[in-house]
C-alpha cells in the first residue's frame, strides 16, 4: 500500500493511503482513507531515505523533553517491529509502533502529555533484537 504521513512539530500526524498504488504519474493521487492523530500519546512514525545496515536504537532527540520527542531506529530486514515505552515500574505506558515494517530507518514521535514528568524507558524489538534506552521527561 502506498501512503504518505505529515507530522506536525507538536507531534500531530496525517496520514493518506493511496486507493490504488499503481496509479499513473500524473501528480494527483485518489485517496482511499486518511487518518489523523492528535492527543494525548499521538504517535507518528515515518520512515526516511537510506538504507539501514544494522539494528539499532538512537537515542531520543531531544532528551530531557517537554511533551514531545522523536525517537530513531533502523531495521535491516523486513521485521515485525515493537516500540514501546514503560515508567520506572516497569508499567508500558504507550506503544508506538506494533506493526510488519520493511528494512530501513524510521522515526517516531512521541506526545507525552499525559504523562507526569520522571524517568522512562523505551525499548525496540525486531526479530531477535532489543534495545532499550532511557528518556526523560521534565514539565
Amino acid at each position: 500500500m502506498l501512503y504518505f504521513t505529515f507530522i506536525s512539530p507538536n507531534g500531530a500526524s496525517l496520514s493518506v493511503y493511496a486507493a490504488d498504488e499503481n496509479q499513473p504519474d500524473s501528480g494527483t493521487i485518489d485517496i482511499e482513507k486518511v487518518n489523523w492523530y492528535y492527543g494525548s500519546g499521538a504517535t507518528s512514525v515515518e520512515q526516511q531515505e537510506g538504507l539501514a545496515n544494522s539494528f539499532s536504537l538512537a537515542q531520543n532527540y531531544p532528551n530531557p523533553f517537554n511533551p514531545t520527542t522523536t525517537i530513531q531506529y533502523s531495521i535491516p530486514e523486513a521485521s515485525h517491529v515493537s516500540l514501546k515505552v514503560f515508567d520506572v515500574l516497569g508499567k508500558e505506558v504507550a506503544v508506538l509502533v506494533n506493526q510488519e515494517q520493511t528494512a530501513g530507518i524510521y522515526t517516531s514521535n512521541f506526545d507525552a502529555s499525559n504523562l507526569t514528568s520522571g524517568i522512562y524507558f523505551y525499548t525496540l524489538k525486531a526479530n531477535n533484537f532489543t534495545a532499550t534506552k532511557k528518556l526523560m521527561l521534565v514539565k
